[in-house]
């Protein structure tokens, strides 16, 4: 198993464009056995983070999280899935922080 504290590093090192394309491959629950095409990715992307994504896009290739499938084809190492489902877990829980569930009796 991967530290923790590694994983969190390894988190906030990222760019905010960066996390959130990791963010948009863990919603596509994708791995290095089901890929996708960077077309794909920019689709399901914000709109404010298309300026820089080639650039980040790029650097996620060159660390080892995201690797090259086929011609135009991406997917996820076993690292990047790793921090793809921390991320996940981080967004959920910034996303949810306020909601509560309440007992109710229904008779």
């Amino acid at each position: 198993m991967v530290d923790e504290s590694y994983i969190h590093n390894q988190i906030s090192d990222l760019s905010d464009t960066e996390r959130e394309i990791l963010y948009v491959l863990g919603r596509m629950r994708i791995s290095i056995n089901k890929n996708v095409q960077e077309e794909t990715i920019k689709k399901k992307l914000p709109d404010k983070y298309l300026k820089t994504f080639n650039k980040a896009f790029s650097n996620l290739l060159k660390s080892g999280l995201v690797v090259k499938y086929r011609a135009h084809n991406y997917g996820v190492s076993q690292e990047g899935r790793i921090l793809i489902d921390e991320i996940v877990k981080l967004k959920m829980k910034e996303q949810y922080v306020g909601l509560t569930i309440k007992n109710i009796l229904i008779i």
